[in-house]
């Protein structure tokens, strides 16, 4: 009797559809790389390009970039080629900061900027205070102004829209300026746990008339929007001990993304991420410049400590060989995505209608921003680890979708066998009982 082939034509032939499927897969981004050149470990490079932005930035010599670019105000002390000394231990009640003038390029939308810092204090007393401020503030003109007199101390908060030029509880900031601070507190007002330091906390304020920052509870009733609502950020000991550490503040106002960073001294050239959201928040501009001033400052109360700035460097992210309207548009929201998933590994996805909110808030820039109720994290998109697990998953479904496919097809081919081998079995198990001698 002839051996039937037919299951393993089966086979040979699910197996061939199976390769031709794979070869159409992986040869789509070829075919059609527009459709694939957002997906996640692209080989194509985003167009986003890192353009560094020396006239926002600060490096030793210091002098140079100082008289140039930046306001210094309080008792800072600046040494050109060592540090720039916001406070010094044992020098009680007194304040000191940096922050950009705007005569350089501080028209910054997409940007990173990386704080290099250091606080240290005597070892006499276990005790230390108060703290440092990061800051991006739309409004400078505090430091430029003579406010000695009531006269011109309300003068300025008319035009200021009532910020309080005078007052330096925001780490040597005035407590209602506009913008975002990240406060890095070294003493604990609120509690008996003074030991309970360092942390973090980030503040968002978008209405200085009624908004405020609040020193005497750490910051807890502050009436500006904590953006961090689950509590504190808790930071390691380490920060306090004399060594460098840098801070990372990631913003992409085209796809409305922050992103805050830390890096320690002696754990490694990598960075640990302390906060980031996704929400709507729009960081102010200044209303006649459209710019953003960095700058950082620091506090000494009764308690003291030292605290120098190293070094501060901006980028820019920008489409490159392209002007920068393009930047308001779908196309570069796409791009910069692109670059984000491969300069920082994170992954985002607006889609169109979330774009066209987006730009809506953006035409809104002084609408006041409501907090979540507490415990609800402040994140319109949440991108969590999790949801970026998802959406990596979902970049490579059609390769899973083949695999679960394949291994189905394999099933049910075993399956198809044995049951053709049992109903084979049982014709020739008939035949055998029908073939012999009629009885007589």
């Amino acid at each position: 009797m002839a051996r039937d082939v037919r299951p393993g034509k089966l086979t040979i032939s699910l197996l061939i559809l199976s390769l031709f499927l794979i070869f159409q897969i992986l040869t789509k981004p070829h075919r059609n790389a527009s459709s694939m050149d957002t997906r996640l470990f692209t080989r194509r490079r985003s167009y986003v390009t890192r353009v560094p932005n020396n006239d926002a930035s600060l490096s030793i010599p210091y002098l140079n970039k100082v008289n140039r670019f930046w306001h210094v105000g309080g008792a800072t002390q600046i040494r050109n080629t060592q540090s720039i000394k916001l406070t010094q231990d044992r020098d009680q009640d007194k304040h000191g900061l940096v922050l950009s003038n705007g005569i350089g390029d501080n028209t910054i939308n997409d940007f990173e900027i990386v704080y290099k810092f250091r606080i240290s204090h005597g070892s006499d007393t276990k005790f230390m205070g108060d703290g440092m401020c990061f800051a991006i503030t739309p409004e400078n003109g505090f430091l430029m102004q003579d406010l000695k007199s009531s006269y011109a101390r309300r003068q300025y908060m008319m035009n200021s829209h009532g910020v309080i030029g005078d007052n330096t509880d925001l780490m040597g900031f005035p407590k209602n300026l506009p913008g975002l601070f990240v406060v890095l507190d070294t003493y604990r007002n609120q509690g008996h746990n003074h030991e309970d330091v360092p942390f973090m906390d980030v503040f968002l304020n978008v209405a200085p008339e009624s908004d405020s920052y609040d020193a005497k509870s750490d910051g807890e009733l502050s009436t500006s929007l904590r953006l961090n609502t689950k509590g504190h950020i808790e930071l390691k000991k380490n920060i306090l001990w004399n060594e460098v550490t840098k801070l990372r503040i990631i913003y992409l106002e085209s796809i409305s993304f922050l992103k805050i960073d830390i890096q320690y001294a002696k754990e490694g050239n990598y960075w640990i991420e302390l906060f980031q959201t996704t929400e709507n928040l729009y960081l102010p501009k200044n209303i006649q410049t459209g710019q953003r001033y960095i700058g950082c400052g620091a506090s000494n109360g009764q308690l003291t400590e030292t605290v120098e700035l190293l070094d501060v460097s901006t980028s820019e992210f920008h489409w490159n060989n392209k002007d920068e309207s393009i930047e308001d548009t779908y196309d570069y929201v796409k791009e910069a995505e692109l670059f984000l998933e491969q300069e920082f590994g994170e992954v985002l996805d607006m889609e169109p209608d979330e774009f066209i909110k987006w730009k809506m808030v953006k035409a809104q820039p002084n609408l006041n921003v409501v907090a979540p109720p507490p415990g609800q994290p402040v994140s319109g998109r949440p991108h969590s680890r999790l949801f970026s697990a998802v959406l990596v998953v979902w970049h490579y479904s059609e390769f899973l979708l083949l695999i679960i496919g394949v291994y189905l097809i394999s099933v049910y081919v075993r399956v198809f066998q044995k049951r053709y081998k049992r109903i084979r079995f049982k014709r020739q198990r008939g035949k055998s009982h029908s073939v012999g001698l009629l009885p007589m």
